[in-house]
């Protein structure tokens, strides 16, 4: 806002290098850091085909097959890319991030001077989207490659857009439109852009004066096309995921009402943010719900009746509220009530809304501009502090969970993931811990990770199978739910009723590799010669390990005893030996004893043998 005596071009030049070390100052920690481990694995490097690098049979795969239930090709070639350069060393992945990022900050810097001719208010837009609090999941996890990805396509797109506006040309267009093409590759959150497009047609562009509606909507129709394939795609991707927790339809009616309450709090004053925050199990009380809407109801009203005069209220609030509409849970994936990823571009329109209206609010006053750079400079550091604070509980999952357990209530989706990494690590007693304790909060979640072996028993294990039995009966053909039975019915001593359940979900996808590794156990250490079945459990086995990337050590686990059990010993030595390596790779060092116990047993030629498999049907 304060205008220095330097040319225009120099004045674009310094405000982006400011962008830029705003940026590496708040996130160039990232680079010391580790994998969390929640949905790095799925993303990165439990893939086999991504850590395998770029390849012309991977970029085909990339575009025909989902990819840790999503369609984002261009986000998974960005981590092939990475893996392919670096390997799969954390920081460097980091480092990666932080450059997306930050081309994404200078390209919206200069898509907003472009669009609206206001330098220094789009630099303090462009500031506040850089550094934001909210902005340490999108560009701190790794997983989240799709949000800074998808962010600088979406910048580009608002830049080529501006210049297609204002000289027309089919290049032009063209190149706008690509533009978003790769940023809905990268993230189908951008579903929203013909909408966003609209807005900018109306103001700053003003197109709405000049043009015929007709044409500005038309002109759309390809953006829209792109929208429409990337959503139906994302549907097919996330089939088995939507809804998953069965939240009732009036329950995410108020969260939704709620939650945009919430980002706008979060936007002005950002404490106590996590990565999970658990959906509510009942309604809201009567006043949060009528808050939240009156305030929802009051800005809509105050942007349409000021939209001429204050037009930038009008684009700015509604860019806000349409982009975050895909993923504000009516149709629900996941355990989130709401997440700080999903206002990574959302955000900027209300905050272009806040600092336009401040300008034009104080142009009459004597000292603005020496007052407006003054107060932008203290939010924008202020901000950066609270960032570089919150960055920091993004280093590893053991500074991640308990920061979230921290800040949240009743938080079972945390506990799951904290004890799921707690057993990666081999601290299976905490794991273990931290799974009852999500079971407490949720009776449903008992036995719903079976990577961590939960010993449910009593009055908890009867009541999580009678859930369980009634949810595959409702829905035979959930899958997740007939794994989760399954080992409900193990505990119960129950093994012959678990592996019916197994073998059902592999009927239903043959490619499961939860049922897969689940029976191949069971038919290689099964107490009861009835149930073993080496030639089987090998098969299985094999299989599991394959689609897991041929990186999970207790996958190599179940496999070695596979080819035991077939008198396959030598076999069974090699893949054991293999799977004590990521053992050791990963620091489980329980898991890496255990190999050390079973190769002994390996080497006598002795086949492994479970007793928590020992039948009870009786029970």
């Amino acid at each position: 806002m304060y205008s220095l005596r330097f040319s225009l071009k120099t004045q674009k030049f310094l405000i982006a290098l400011a962008l830029t070390a705003l940026v590496w100052i708040v996130f160039a920690q990232t680079a010391h850091f580790d994998w969390v481990r929640y949905d790095d694995r799925d993303y990165v490097y439990g893939s086999a085909r991504v850590t395998s690098g770029l390849s012309f049979s991977n970029i085909a795969w990339a575009f025909t097959h989902f990819h840790a239930a999503n369609w984002h090709p261009i986000t998974t070639l960005s981590h092939m890319l990475d893996c392919q350069l670096f390997g799969v060393n954390p920081g460097l992945h980091h480092f990666s991030s932080v450059v997306i990022h930050t081309l994404a900050v200078i390209a919206l810097f200069f898509a907003l001077d472009s669009l609206t001719g206001k330098i220094w208010r789009s630099g303090v837009v462009a500031g506040v989207f850089a550094i934001h609090p909210l902005r340490a999941e999108s560009v701190a996890w790794i997983a989240e490659r799709k949000d800074v990805l998808s962010g600088l396509f979406f910048a580009l797109t608002l830049l080529t857009w501006s210049s297609y506006a204002r000289r027309k040309s089919l290049a032009r267009y063209l190149v706008a439109l690509l533009a978003a093409a790769l940023g809905l590759l990268s993230k189908p959150m951008l579903v929203t852009i013909p909408f966003v497009l609209l807005l900018i047609d109306y103001w700053p562009l003003n197109r709405f004066r000049t043009e015929k509606i007709i044409w500005l909507l038309m002109e759309k129709i390809p953006f829209a096309l792109f929208a429409a394939v990337s959503a139906v795609t994302t549907v097919l991707a996330q089939h088995g995921h939507i809804d998953t927790f069965g939240f009732s339809l009036p329950l995410r009616f108020e969260n939704t009402i709620v939650s945009y309450a919430i980002y706008l709090r979060q936007l002005i004053w950002p404490v106590d943010l996590a990565v999970l925050y658990p959906y509510p199990e009942k309604f809201f009380p009567f006043l949060t719900i009528a808050g939240s809407a009156a305030l929802l109801i009051a800005l809509s009203t105050i942007a349409i009746i000021y939209r001429k005069r204050l037009p930038f209220l009008f684009t700015g609030w509604f860019w806000f509220v349409g982009m975050l509409v895909p993923v504000m849970g009516i149709v629900q994936v996941g355990r989130q009530a709401h997440a700080d990823r999903y206002t990574y571009l959302p955000l900027i329109g209300i905050t272009i809304a806040i600092v336009w209206l401040v300008a034009e609010l104080t142009a009459h006053w004597r000292f603005q501009k020496q007052i407006g750079a003054l107060a932008s400079a203290v939010v924008i550091v202020a901000f950066s502090v609270c960032a570089y604070h919150q960055t920091l509980f993004w280093r590893n999952a053991d500074s991640l969970w308990p920061h979230t357990l921290a800040v949240t209530t009743n938080n079972d989706g945390a506990h799951l993931a904290f004890a799921t990494s707690l057993f990666a690590e081999g601290r299976t007693e905490e794991a273990i811990a931290h799974a009852r304790t999500a079971a407490e909060i949720r009776p449903a979640n008992a036995g719903v990770y079976g990577e961590v072996p939960v010993g449910l028993e009593g009055k908890a294990l009867d009541e999580a199978i009678l859930f369980w039995s009634a949810r595959v009966e409702n829905e035979p053909n959930n899958i997740g739910a007939r794994n989760t039975f399954g080992v409900l019915l193990v505990q119960k001593h129950q093994t012959r009723a678990a592996v019916e359940q197994w073998e059902a979900a592999l009927v239903l996808n043959p490619n499961d590799g939860n049922a897969q590794s689940n029976l191949a156990w069971v038919f290689a250490t099964a107490p009861d010669a009835s149930l073993r079945n080496g030639t089987r459990a090998v098969e299985l086995a094999e299989r599991a390990l394959k689609l897991a990337g041929g990186i999970n050590p207790i996958l190599y686990r179940t496999l070695a005893a596979a080819y035991a059990e077939s008198g396959r010993f030598d076999d069974a030595i090699a893949t054991a030996e293999r799977g004590r390596e990521f053992a050791e790779r990963e620091g489980n060092r329980e898991l890496a004893d255990e190999f050390v116990a079973v190769l002994d047993r390996y080497r006598q030629h002795q086949p492994m043998r479970d007793a928590r498999l020992e039948l009870h049907e009786d029970l």
